[in-house]
């Protein structure tokens, strides 16, 4: 009977058989993510999109999270072809992927919002992991100062790409990646911090792409450095 009901599900409501695949749920899911980007996904949801009852996807994934899991595996595959595709030594490649991290994010947050607490564990995931390695080795890394540097960058990229795409579903009005990153010091008199006074205008000026982007600069300077260190170091 579950089968029975699985098949009259992919029906939809009319005649037309849907051919349902993975790969065509995640693209229903992400066209879905873009269009309605305050809207948390569900099956029922998904499903409507699709035209088939939810109960006609539990056939290709088990619950949500897996669902979940792949279609932040294609974004992860995507990430790394932003990468893969620029010219130039390590660094131009490895700062493409991390903005690619962060656009796509943006372009998907309801995706993107959980892309720091559910794990894809696909080949887009293993890609993800073998570039950073890739290119932080390019860069003179190898060992445990390797492991740490991948540490460092993919924790950093994918917890504030996953905190800018939360404030999109908050419901932000302005474009995403450029909510203000400080909005307000409250009741504090600015007066009694002299450096943070005088610097105000600035750090009212910045948004959230704006420091991402600054993080990631000082995070490629710091694999930078410790690259020529190591060169010299094997002299």
């Amino acid at each position: 009977m579950a089968s029975e009901a699985g098949e009259a599900g992919a029906r939809g409501s009319g005649s037309r058989r849907v051919r349902l695949d993975p790969e065509r749920i995640v693209d229903a899911l992400l066209e879905l993510a873009r269009r309605e980007p305050h809207e948390r996904l569900t099956f029922k949801r998904i499903g409507e999109e699709l035209g088939v009852d939810a109960t006609a996807m539990y056939r290709h994934f088990r619950n949500r999270e897996a669902m979940t899991q792949a279609a932040l595996d294609r974004l992860n595959r995507l990430s790394v072809e932003a990468g893969q595709a620029v010219p130039g030594g390590w660094r131009a490649r490895l700062e493409a992927h991390l903005l690619a991290t962060a656009e796509l994010y943006l372009t998907y947050p309801a995706l993107g919002a959980e892309g720091a607490v559910i794990d894809p564990a696909g080949p887009g995931d293993a890609a993800a992991v073998e570039f950073l390695l890739e290119v932080l080795h390019e860069a003179g890394l190898e060992g445990g100062a390797l492991v740490r540097a991948y540490a460092a960058v993919s924790g950093f990229a994918l917890s504030f790409s996953a905190a800018m795409a939360h404030e999109v579903m908050r419901g932000g009005e302005e474009e995403a990646g450029s909510e203000p990153w400080i909005t307000s010091f409250g009741s504090a008199h600015l007066p009694d911090y002299p450096l943070l006074d005088a610097n105000r205008d600035a750090l009212f000026a910045l948004s959230g792409m704006d420091v991402y982007r600054a993080g990631i600069a000082a995070l490629l300077d710091s694999v930078e450095r410790q690259g020529i260190e190591h060169a010299e170091a094997d002299r």
